[in-house]
């Protein structure tokens, strides 16, 4: 048997014998102890025995809201004990009557409090009853000022005599609704004990709680048929139903139901927490076996945080409970195992990491020179008959002497340069921006009709409108031009290129020259070709505009 076992037991006795002293003092005061003083003596055993239970509540029950609602039922059964030894201690017939009616604060209140613990029974620490059970208050209220104002109407007690004495009066219809609502609170109160003591999860009940209940059903049956010696040992019937109420109670809390912070001698025999719980004067009250070594007083004042580092492996901590301190102990040595893991592990993924950056920037490289090379296939595809003429031109140029003949191939080269030059540029931008601006195709023709100029053709260009072009589209109308200006490179004597950039793409131009564009349709499909009577070639190309912002 533990020591907290055997100390309830020990203290239980103890009670049983201040109770039983009691009940011989009753008994005796019918007999041979005619002294006033028993009477009071017997008072006091059983008021100092409810204060002292009440006290005991208020320390060791551990929700705050139960604790404060069995506090409560205590105090009240002082007040009955007390307002009942002060009834039958004095003479005046008036103050004794308002006595009788104040036992209905406790016998209405008690009954409802425990409807209120009774909820609260088998629940965790921070239950809080629903907000709905306040409205029991308000019919118990109700019943208590219909019994203080029964002098008025006579709906609780009736007496015969029109004498306001407790000696002779009769019951009435108000009394009714007070028993009804005493017995439903009752009635409630053991439905939702005999719910919350069944062991979750099983058909097994604990039937501690259950035992004063059938105690006092036997008690009510033997007070009710007069059984002699019930009516001399426990014929008071205020100081008997406090003891079952208490008993019911305390069995609650002895079984688990009403958490307790008792039982603490076994928990530390059994835990594997080192853990030490001290006064609010940091001195050790309890301490389990595996702490091994108390921390003295001096030990624990030092303790400035509620952490503290003992060793690499080992945490102190600290709790402030209600009146005093909880330490204990922590073995981190798993966490740091852990921690150092992660540090192996961090270490190999930054490795991993600086490896895959590397592959991803040799990728990246891999994917920039892949696309350099798809731009450079995509120009030399698109420029090839311009490369192949300007090899053809600068082998010319190496092989001829006629300084004339030289610049006029070089004025060749310097045309067809500058179209390849601004033909790729146009490829580049396109990939970049994904159109081409009016500005950059204007660009474009400004510097290749500047050549011209230079190689003597009157040449003038005006392009209208402002909006994006595919690149299809710049590369088609600047594809067109120097279709035309190879086609009449050595009879070229003028152009006109006219620009306009709306709905469609429409180009226009006017060229003075010996050959014959008619073939250009073949390249440029929807080619319009016309020329006049004095010689003058007019070309026209619409095509559709795709993009516009």
């Amino acid at each position: 048997m533990s020591k907290t076992m055997k100390k309830t037991i020990l203290l239980a006795l103890v009670v049983l014998v201040f109770i039983s002293f009691a009940m011989y003092i009753r008994y005796a005061s019918r007999t041979y102890l005619n002294h006033p003083g028993w009477g009071y003596l017997r008072s006091v055993i059983y008021i100092s025995l409810f204060f002292m239970w009440g006290l005991s509540l208020h320390i060791r029950i551990v929700q705050t809201q139960v604790r404060h609602y069995l506090f409560l039922i205590s105090m009240l059964m002082v007040l009955w004990l007390i307002l009942r030894s002060i009834k039958f201690s004095i003479d005046s017939l008036y103050v004794s009557h308002w006595l009788w009616y104040f036992y209905y604060v406790p016998i209405l209140f008690i009954p409802m409090l425990s409807v209120f613990v009774a909820q609260s029974l088998g629940k965790s620490e921070d239950f809080r009853l629903p907000k709905w059970t306040k409205l029991l208050y308000i019919p118990t209220i109700i019943m208590l000022l219909l019994v203080l104002t029964n002098d008025s109407h006579q709906l609780v007690f009736s007496f015969p005599n029109n004498i306001l004495s407790d000696d002779e009066y009769r019951y009435g219809i108000g009394y009714l609704f007070v028993l009804s609502w005493e017995l439903l609170c009752a009635a409630v109160s053991l439905v939702l004990m005999i719910k919350n003591c069944r062991i979750p999860h099983s058909k097994k009940f604990r039937f501690l709680p259950l035992v004063p209940f059938i105690l006092s059903l036997i008690y009510v049956h033997a007070y009710a048929k007069k059984v002699y010696w019930v009516w001399v040992l426990a014929g008071d019937m205020t100081v008997s139903q406090c003891l079952i109420f208490a008993s019911i109670f305390e069995c609650c809390i002895q079984c688990g139901l009403i958490q307790s912070n008792m039982g603490y001698g076994e928990l530390f025999e059994v835990t594997s927490l080192p853990i030490q719980i001290t006064d609010n004067s940091l001195c050790t009250k309890h301490i389990s076996v595996t702490m091994q070594r108390a921390f003295t007083q001096n030990e624990l004042h030092y303790m400035q945080k509620d952490t503290i580092r003992l060793d690499e492996d080992t945490l102190l901590k600290r709790h402030k409970i209600r009146q005093g301190w909880v330490f204990w102990k922590e073995d981190i040595s798993e966490l740091n195992k852990i921690n150092k893991e992660l540090e192996i592990t961090h270490d190999e993924l930054r490795d991993i990491g600086d490896v895959l950056a590397a592959e991803n920037a040799q990728r990246a490289k891999l994917l920039k020179l892949t696309e350099a090379n798809r731009l450079y296939d995509i120009m030399e595809s698109q420029t090839a008959n311009q490369i192949a003429m300007l090899q053809e031109l600068l082998i010319k140029l190496q092989h001829t002497d006629d300084r004339e003949q030289a610049e006029h191939i070089l004025s060749k080269v310097i045309i067809l340069g500058t179209y390849i030059k601004r033909r790729n540029n146009l490829i580049f931008v396109g990939v970049q921006r994904g159109s081409i601006s009016v500005q950059e195709l204007r660009l474009c023709f400004n510097e290749s009709v500047e050549n011209l100029s230079l190689y003597g053709v009157d040449c003038s260009v005006h392009i209208n409108g402002d909006r994006q072009l595919t690149v299809d589209q710049a590369a088609q109308v600047y594809d067109l031009f120097e279709a035309v200006v190879e086609a009449e490179f050595d009879s070229l004597h003028a152009l006109l290129i006219f620009v306009d950039v709306g709905e469609q793409v429409e180009v226009n131009l006017c060229v003075s020259g010996a050959q014959s564009l008619c073939n250009l349709n073949a390249q440029f499909p929807g080619l319009e070709w016309e020329q006049d009577e004095d010689g003058l070639q007019y070309i026209i190309h619409k095509s559709e505009k795709l993009r516009g912002l």
